[in-house]
């Protein structure tokens, strides 16, 4: 038994790992292809901002790589991230939506009160309920690292302390780190640990240190959904449906 939730997130990092294969696969030769292809495009000529960029696809198509390379990089760790993030958000609204038992609790823990204009604007009970779950779960998610807002889900859900403790929220932990310091930092260089080796990456990096990362991160992918998984069945265990007023109107 597994939920929405967790199936949307399979499809979303399946996808992910199928981009950084084929991102691999980019090339001097297939650059120059893609470059004189698109030279040929009716429309090209319009976009005149493109045409700077395209010039320097033709006479330095290495350069290309690796910009098409670290590019590749940051696109999926912030997809990856931000599928992460909305995964618990997901999961926690689903849970409070199948018991109000745990949505009374989301109330209580955080000092969330009710606005009384609630009660006269919304049109029923249901949609205040919907408020709530979705300021609950925000709230519940923001800010920190994957294992801080891991920690505040496994508290809230009451799921086993253990699931703390693998050591794959550690490596997802490293992976955002390289999100943050590409969303805040702006940096030029990022920075990842992994098999008890500190690697680099910037805009120079060539095909080999592209399909390292790609090797690592897809096998990450790989303990994350495992993981999860479990944490899905767990959770649906743990809090199971004392109302469906809500699972149809999300």
């Amino acid at each position: 038994m597994f939920s929405a939730c967790v199936a949307r997130l399979i499809s979303e990092l399946s996808g992910l790992k199928i981009q950084a294969i084929i991102n691999g696969q980019i090339n001097i030769d297939n650059c120059l292809e893609w470059g004189n292809k698109i030279s040929k495009l009716s429309y090209f000529q319009e976009l005149k901002s493109i045409h700077p960029i395209h010039n320097r696809l033709i006479k330095e198509p290495e350069f290309m790589v690796s910009e098409l390379y670290f590019g590749s990089l940051k696109s999926v760790i912030i997809s990856f991230s931000a599928n992460l993030e909305f995964f618990l958000k997901d999961s926690m609204q689903l849970c409070m939506m199948r018991n109000y038992s745990l949505l009374k609790k989301g109330l209580i823990e955080s000092n969330q009160v009710i606005t009384p204009k609630d009660i006269v604007d919304m049109d029923s009970i249901e949609s205040v309920r919907l408020k709530y779950i979705n300021i609950i779960s925000n709230r519940m998610c923001s800010g920190e690292m994957w294992s801080g807002k891991f920690k505040r889900y496994i508290k809230f859900l009451a799921l086993p302390n253990e699931l703390l403790g693998k050591n794959i929220n550690k490596e997802i932990d490293s992976i955002w780190r390289m999100r943050n310091d590409i969303a805040h930092a702006n940096t030029k260089v990022l920075s990842i640990e992994y098999d008890k080796v500190m690697h680099k990456f910037d805009r120079n990096i060539n095909s080999e240190q592209y399909a390292e990362f790609a090797v690592f991160f897809i096998k990450l992918i790989d303990k994350t959904i495992d993981l999860l998984e479990k944490v899905d069945r767990l959770s649906l265990e743990k809090w199971e449906v004392t109302d469906t007023s809500l699972l149809y109107r999300k």
